[in-house]
């Protein structure tokens, strides 16, 4: 430690000295984070020459020597002598700090490169730079080693008007300790930033370092967005469920400040994401037209919600936080003379800036939502649902803090607190400690009636919000039934866990003690199960009108495990609103949507209504149903079909396309996976479709008689016939006794047909279905099931094996299954047999603990996974 402070201690740090002795000043950091920004400085340069309207291309490579090369088509930096320095422009702006055509000087009215350091840091913390320039029909070409240069600026001819820069450098190791390696992809997303804030400027970046990427071939990408920031929002919520489709924009300029806005709310979004840039540097740290932009929405949207009367006189407004739940914005903002914190520009302090956001935003959005209140509903709705959230949030925290004599002895992990001074809203639950307690980790699923799939912990947050929920369940009569969801919530934490697939591929993650429905309505634990366990299924489908044009088109139905037929869900809505009163039966014969959603079977979206009104309803909306967008697209598409056919079938005929047709064709059936899951398929519609079984009998008579009434044919026939007996003698008495078993006698047949109809009147029937349901019916099915799990399809040659090899004659045949529960219909009974149950095929150990969550379901106590099979409830534990 030096024991004097003299003069002589005093240091002075000449040129680009200072940067290479504290490069954390200018860069940040001298970690990958610093090493990247050098590759941005360059680019920004010449980003500044395209917002001054001189650059469409910048081009960016990643060389196989670990340098790096900015290129652009813009103006090219000057060349001519520097009065004040005495060197070459390029000079100048390469080993000079503050030096640059950014400081008022005419050269740019916006820049994102303010301070004139960004080139220079770039040649003080390389090994070497080469500068490149094409200015005035030359080609001018100058190298730096360490920011020294170490060649004149020389000049050679160049072809042609071409102008532009282009800087080569290699990170010197002696700053960048840790390495001088580029990631790509962390390049690649700076870069297609840039290419989403400036609408039109081509950007190309190339990765060529062939022995890292180990191909033969660069990796090469283009960024161009004609859609500028509305793009980025689609870009950045291409995984979620938009509120609205539309993107809203705003662009503007006032006092010679640029201003773009884009900004969209997504439906399963539930924090906002809000991006701000200023002269295309992205302000991590926000800044002023961050401030500006969120304060102009919450007071713009409390605004239109004391309107439009969603927040009443004496209510509170919505928060910031809350206006912004799922919202998703860009903010751009061009400014002429930036004032930044920090070489690194995280944070914009230009106080002016705020405002201006402030009120072109404002009149803007204000003017867009007026034209749009079902844009402006929406939004209100989803703000309104997080303050409620938020201050059902607070005041559960309130409920925490609170002292009192109760509170000081501390309740039991496994107890809730739930006082209450009002009888009616207190109830006691006796259960079996934590085995009634329950079970299922924060992402399973749980099918709901409004058509959606959810996670149990969106459920739990959702019910915090006041939302309702209503599932599939069993009641207990058997039959398939809806009811409401209560009391979603974490019932342990840090629980022990078990993984079960099933039979469907699903994965479930519960505890070890949660009960599985089985088929015949019991109940086992989930560790207890093996794969002959038949579990209780869950099974969907959209409805479609029969040929004949019966039914409907588009709505959901739900197989009943109880009479194994499909039901219509609205149905099942309709019989929860009767049981709970909420409307009488009298009200109506239609049954309607509210919200005029198919898919939307929550009880509490259904109501009666006589058939005049309902029709006239749907009359009086029609923006609901026929005149929907999807509805129209779809009418226009049916329009297009037939010149598109006509052009498809011309393309078709083309020798070229045939050929390419029948190669692929020929190669895809040689798959034997393919060929058995065609022939699956085939059967499958084949059944299903009675014109189509009627046209293909027709067309193979007409060719069998056309065929056997050609009398060469006949006697190639007789030919081989005579053939195969006469070398397989055994085969003649094979098929004697075959045909004696086939062959009986019609009359006694047809006497034994009606003497059988005679015998089973409808009583009986019934008398016999009811005792045999749960042997014949149900041990028929179980087979065949396990047949169509085994072979992929209900293969009646393996069941009839199966048959044989049991001795088991409560085993019906196929046919006689058919004709005895399904009047005959192969289609529909092998449509039960699909539908008839999962398994469990294997049951793993999980060493990591999860915190469970469980829900109630009143009366009938079970609920349909996702997964598709139905489990039991929990109860929660109060005192």
């Amino acid at each position: 430690m030096t024991s004097s402070y003299g003069a002589d201690q005093i240091q002075v740090l000449e040129g680009l000295e200072a940067v290479r002795k504290r490069p954390g000043m200018y860069i940040g950091t001298t970690g990958p984070r610093g090493l990247h920004h050098l590759v941005y400085e360059v680019v920004d340069n010449s980003i500044d020459e395209a917002l001054a309207g001189h650059c469409t291309h910048i081009e960016v490579d990643f060389n196989a020597d670990g340098s790096v090369t900015v290129t652009d088509d813009g103006r090219g930096i000057p060349t001519g002598i520097v009065s004040k320095t005495g060197k070459s422009g390029v000079e100048t702006v390469m080993t000079v700090l503050h030096a640059g055509g950014k400081f008022g000087g005419g050269g740019y009215k916006v820049s994102g490169g303010l301070h004139g350091v960004g080139i220079s840091v770039v040649n003080a913390l390389s090994e070497w730079v080469e500068v490149t320039v094409w200015l005035d029909q030359k080609e001018y070409l100058q190298r730096y080693e360490r920011g020294t240069p170490v060649t004149e600026l020389n000049a050679k001819p160049s072809k042609g008007n071409r102008t532009g820069t282009s800087v080569r450098f290699l990170p010197d190791t002696q700053i960048f300790s840790t390495g001088i390696e580029f990631d790509y992809a962390t390049v690649a997303g700076r870069l297609r930033e840039l290419g989403y804030l400036n609408a039109g400027v081509r950007i190309t970046f190339s990765d060529k370092r062939l022995e890292l990427l180990k191909s033969s071939e660069p990796r090469v990408e283009t960024y161009c967005y004609e859609g500028g920031i509305k793009e980025y929002i689609a870009y950045m919520n291409r995984d979620k469920q938009p509120l609205h489709e539309e993107v809203i924009y705003v662009q503007g300029e006032r006092n010679n400040v640029q201003i773009e806005v884009a900004l969209q709310w997504c439906v399963d979004a539930f924090s906002d994401n809000v991006l701000g840039f200023a002269n295309n540097i992205r302000t991590i740290d926000g800044g002023t037209h961050l401030e500006g932009l969120k304060a102009v929405l919450t007071r713009t949207m409390n605004s239109i919600a004391r309107k439009r009367n969603k927040i009443k006189e004496n209510e509170s407004n919505l928060a910031g936080e809350n206006v912004r739940e799922g919202l998703t914005a860009v903010i751009s903002v061009k400014v002429p003379d930036p004032e930044f914190e920090g070489q690194t520009k995280t944070k914009l302090g230009n106080t002016e800036v705020r405002g201006i956001v402030d009120s072109l935003v404002g009149e803007v959005l204000t003017e867009y939502l007026e034209f749009r209140p079902q844009v402006a509903d929406a939004i209100l709705e989803k703000a309104i649902q997080a303050f409620k959230a938020a201050e059902a949030a607070r005041r559960a925290r309130d409920l925490v803090r609170r002292k009192s004599v109760l509170e000081s002895s501390p309740l039991p992990g496994k107890l809730a607190d739930c006082s209450s001074r009002d009888p009616s809203k207190s109830e006691i639950y006796l259960v079996e400690g934590d085995s009634a307690g329950g079970c299922w980790i924060s992402n399973t699923y749980i099918s709901l009636a409004d058509g959606s799939v959810k996670t149990i912990k969106e459920i739990v947050d959702e019910q915090a919000e006041g939302k309702e929920h209503f599932c599939y369940t069993v009641r207990e009569s058997g039959n398939i039934g809806i009811e409401r969801i209560t009391n979603a919530r974490m019932t342990k934490a840090n629980a022990e866990v078990i993984k079960l697939t099933l039979d469907n591929g699903e994965i479930l993650i519960c505890t070890p003690d949660h009960p599985f429905m089985l088929r015949d309505g019991s109940y086992r634990p989930a560790a207890m199960l093996t794969p002959e366990d038949s579990l209780m299924p869950l099974n969907r489908k959209l409805s479609k009108k029969t040929p004949q044009g019966q039914g409907l088109n588009g709505y959901e139905m739900v197989w009943n495990p109880s009479n194994d037929k499909w039901i219509y869900t609205h149905l099942l809505a309709d019989f929860y609103n009767l049981k709970h009163g909420v409307y009488q039966a009298s009200d109506g014969n239609h049954r309607h949507h509210v919200d005029f959603k198919k898919l939307n079977n929550n009880p509490t979206n259904i109501q009666r209504l006589p058939a005049a009104a309902h029709l006239a309803l749907h009359r009086a909306n029609l923006d609901q149903t026929l005149h929907r967008p999807d509805v129209i697209e779809k009418s226009r598409q049916a329009h297009m079909a037939e010149d598109y056919r006509a052009m498809m079938s011309q393309r078709m005929q083309q020798p070229e396309t045939r050929q390419i047709l029948s190669e692929q064709a020929k190669a895809q059936w040689e798959d034997q996976d393919y060929k058995a899951y065609m022939t699956s398929k085939w059967r499958d519609f084949y059944e299903t479709d009675e014109t189509y079984r009627q046209k293909n009998k027709e067309l193979l008579n007409k060719a069998q008689q056309e065929y056997w009434s050609s009398e060469e044919n006949r006697l190639a026939q007789s030919e081989r016939v005579s053939n195969h007996f006469a070398n397989n003698p055994e085969a003649r008495e094979t098929h004697s006794q075959l045909a004696k078993e086939q062959w009986q006698d019609e009359e006694l047949l047809d006497w034994r047909r009606e003497k059988t109809k005679e015998q089973w009147t409808p009583e009986f029937r019934e008398k016999r279905k009811a005792a045999l349901n749960e042997t014949y019916y149900r041990k028929t099915l179980e087979a065949l099931k396990k047949i169509h799990l085994h072979a992929g399809w209900m293969d009646l040659d393996l069941y009839n094996d199966y048959r044989r090899r049991e001795k088991d004659k409560s085993l019906l045949k196929f046919e006689t299954f058919c004709d005895r529960y399904f009047d005959g219909d192969a289609v529909y009974a092998r449509e039960a047999i699909r539908n008839y149950n999962h398994r469990v095929v294997k049951i793993e150990p999980v060493e990591e603990r999860y915190d469970v969550y469980d829900i109630e379901v009143p009366n009938s106590h079970n609920f349909a996974l996702g997964a598709g099979i139905f489990v039991h409830n929990s109860a929660k534990q109060g005192r």
